[in-house]
């Protein structure tokens, strides 16, 4: 398989994974059994653009609100993959770079919140990319060289 072709597809993994468990985790511990929280859920994601608005646009804005929750993850699966190609001790100790992200992520919440928060993102977004990220490392011989740039 060529480099590229297996970056893009270590790339997407990571994200779909990060992603998911991370949407999944928000609907279990912030919604629960309640199908109308997960649409609120939702609709609080996509309020982030279209402000209280998005909370009135029903199964709409609850769809724009999944999308943009799938962008950020493949946002921050983009900057960790950049980052591990550039910073070599982050490919290193990447079980410490998936802590870190969930800490750092969190860092100007809220104390009590902010844990739970940073622990489903440490174990939802930033373990997941760090670990899907370092197989591709570890499989293509570990140097960011061998990695499609």
């Amino acid at each position: 398989m060529a480099k590229t072709q297996r970056t893009t597809i270590t790339i997407l993994l990571a994200w779909l994974l990060a992603g998911t468990l991370d949407i999944t985790a928000a609907f279990v511990y912030y919604v629960g059994s309640s199908a109308t929280g997960a649409e609120r859920l939702l609709q609080g994601i996509a309020s982030g653009v279209l402000g209280a608005a998005a909370f009135t646009g029903g199964a709409a804005t609850a769809v724009l609100g999944l999308l943009l929750h799938y962008l950020i993850a493949l946002i921050w699966t983009v900057v960790l993959f950049a980052a591990f190609r550039v910073v070599t001790p982050l490919r290193r100790h990447f079980v410490a770079t998936g802590i870190a992200y969930g800490v750092v992520r969190q860092a100007p919440i809220r104390v009590g919140p902010a844990i739970t928060a940073a622990v489903i993102l440490v174990c939802c977004i930033g373990l997941p990319i760090s670990l899907v990220l370092a197989w591709l490392l570890r499989d293509s011989g570990g140097g960011s060289s061998d990695v499609a740039r």
